[in-house]
């Protein structure tokens, strides 16, 4: 959840840690289970939302304990020397699909246009497939739809589509700059298995 702010997510394990404790060695749950747990509950705050209750007594407040969850997957897995590869792939899919399920609440609930959730899920995809390799994810996904109790939700989403699809345009720029720079210190030369066996054929 916090891989934007590593820095942010340490200083959360600490102030959790008693809850991780609880959840990891008490209750016995995994990193993994955690995050199912949490995009159960995401799917209900959709549902919620979508059955027009999207307020803190419901879509929202359910929204928001998902959310927590997210953050303590990651936690007890840092906390527990349990991080792994997949792992963060089952939380980066996870977290997507409880997107769309949200979303799809405030779609359905006719908040906001199914066009209009569909092109931010679009751009939330679009920086998901170069966050890894750019380290710039902007974070604006959910956690926007909280400003729904004073800005309207169509402004909202837009704002999510903007911030999300300038972050991959800004994310490209980063990755073709790293690109030349390698380039660079190559002498303009990939360096790669096809290359070196020209070379050797010379």
């Amino acid at each position: 959840m916090f891989d934007f702010a590593p820095a942010v997510g340490r200083s959360l394990d600490r102030a959790t840690r008693p809850l991780l404790r609880l959840c990891h060695v008490t209750l016995g749950l995994s990193p993994a289970q955690v995050t199912w747990a949490a995009f159960v509950v995401s799917v209900a705050a959709g549902v919620a939302v979508a059955r027009g209750r999207p307020g803190w007594a419901g879509g929202l407040g359910l929204m928001a304990l998902g959310q927590v969850l997210d953050g303590i997957d990651g936690g007890i897995a840092r906390e527990y020397g349990l991080a792994s590869e997949a792992g963060r792939r089952l939380d980066t899919l996870v977290d997507r699909l409880s997107e769309a399920a949200i979303f799809a609440g405030f779609a359905w609930a006719g908040l906001v246009s199914w066009q209009l959730v569909l092109v931010a899920l679009a751009a939330i995809l679009l920086i998901t497939s170069i966050a890894d390799r750019s380290k710039l994810d902007p974070g604006v996904k959910r956690f926007a739809l909280y400003f729904g109790m004073w800005l309207p939700y169509p402004l909202i989403f837009s704002v999510i589509f903007v911030v999300n699809l300038a972050a991959y345009v800004i994310g490209l720029l980063v990755l073709d700059c790293r690109f030349q720079l390698a380039m660079d210190a190559l002498g303009g030369d990939l360096d790669t298995v096809a290359s070196r066996a020209a070379r050797l054929t010379r």
